[in-house]
């Protein structure tokens, strides 16, 4: 994969607890944070999905995963816009 910090989500997500996710990073960042959190979600599988992302399909792929677990802990300010990958 390239390197995380160039891969841009546009538009930037914007987290309920003030978190901005501009890049891949910010997003690994945002879900090793997560990891001390006790429960069953797909923290772990989103993180290992972009961290083994390849290329732009395989890294968009991952970005819709995170924006999911995002969601579906209901971490992301709404309304989201259509969300890409910039290089």
């Amino acid at each position: 994969m390239k390197t995380p910090a160039k891969m841009l989500i546009v538009p930037e997500l914007r987290m309920r607890d003030g978190h901005v996710i501009r890049t891949l990073a910010d997003a690994i960042a945002l879900l090793r944070e997560h990891e001390v959190r006790p429960g069953v979600d797909a923290r772990d599988e989103v993180l290992h999905q972009i961290e083994r992302a390849h290329d732009e399909v395989e890294c968009q792929q991952a970005t819709q995963a995170f924006i999911g677990w995002a969601r579906e802990l209901d971490l992301l300010v709404e309304p989201l816009q259509s969300t890409h990958l910039q290089a």
